[in-house]
C-alpha cells in the first residue's frame, strides 16, 4: 500500500491509515523493519523521512530506539503524534534541502514508501549522509525501473486523483549510494500495492546501505 506523503489538500484520511494498510496486507514495514533489525540497539536514534502516521518506524521503537520523523502532512502528523511514541516531530517536505538537523546527529534513517513520489533522489542521499553517523544503517525503497519501464507513469488512486508516480533504476540507486559514501548491504523486493482496474502491480525493492565514510 502506496503511502501518499501528501499535503493537507489530498483527501486521505490520516487516522484511517494504518486500518486501511492492514485491509490492503501492506506489510512494508514489517519486511524493513526484519532487514535492518540486525544493525540496531536499543537506545539509539532514528529518523524516518515521510513518517506518516508512524507505522514505518513503530516496531523500531518498540525495540528501543528513540524516533524522530518528518513529513509534509500535518494530518499525518497529527496522528502520529496522538501514538505518544514518537521523541520529535516535525513538518517539513523532502524537497526543501538541507533538512532541519545537524551533522550526524542520527545512528540511522528509513524512510517506506515515499521516495516513489520524487524524480530526483540526490538532494535526499545527499542529507541522509550528512545527518547519519560513521556505521549508521540508511533503509529506504523505491519502485525499480527496470528494461523496458517508463520513469514516470500516473497511477489512479480513486475517480478524481491521479499520481504521479517515479521508478529509479538499480544502477542509478547503487549510484547514488557509492557516491555518498554508503556501501549496499543487502536489497528486497517486494508487492507493494495492486491496482485491478489499470492491471498493475507495484513491486518497492527495499536497500539496506551503511555509512563507512563521513559525508
Amino acid at each position: 500500500m502506496n503511502s501518499r506523503n501528501s499535503s493537507d489538500s489530498h483527501s486521505e484520511d490520516a487516522s484511517n491509515y494504518d486500518q486501511l494498510a492492514a485491509e490492503h496486507g501492506w506489510h512494508g514495514h514489517e519486511a524493513l523493519f526484519g532487514m535492518m533489525y540486525e544493525f540496531i540497539r536499543p537506545g539509539e536514534t532514528l529518523l524516518d523521512m515521510g513518517i506518516g502516521t508512524g507505522l514505518g518506524s513503530f516496531l523500531f521503537h518498540r525495540a528501543g530506539l528513540q524516533i524522530h520523523g518528518f513529513d509534509r502532512s500535518r494530518e499525518m502528523l497529527k496522528t502520529c503524534e496522538s501514538r505518544g511514541f514518537a521523541a520529535h516531530l516535525i513538518e517539513h517536505d523532502l524537497r526543501q534541502v538541507p533538512f532541519p538537523y545537524p551533522d550526524n546527529f542520527f545512528n540511522h534513517v528509513i524512510s517506506l514508501a515515499v521516495l516513489n513520489f520524487y524524480p530526483e533522489l540526490a538532494p535526499v542521499f545527499e542529507e541522509a549522509a550528512r545527518i547519519i553517523r560513521p556505521h549508521g544503517i540508511f533503509v529506504f525503497t523505491v519502485e525499480e525501473q527496470k528494461p523496458g519501464q517508463e520513469a514516470e507513469y500516473l497511477i489512479h488512486a480513486n475517480e478524481k486523483e491521479a499520481i504521479n508516480m517515479h521508478r529509479h533504476s538499480d544502477a542509478h540507486i547503487r549510484g547514488l549510494l557509492t557516491k555518498h559514501g554508503f556501501t549496499p548491504l543487502k536489497d528486497f523486493e517486494f508487492l507493494a500495492d495492486r491496482y485491478p482496474a489499470e492491471g498493475m502491480d507495484i513491486y518497492f525493492k527495499a536497500y539496506v546501505a551503511q555509512m563507512t565514510e563521513c559525508a
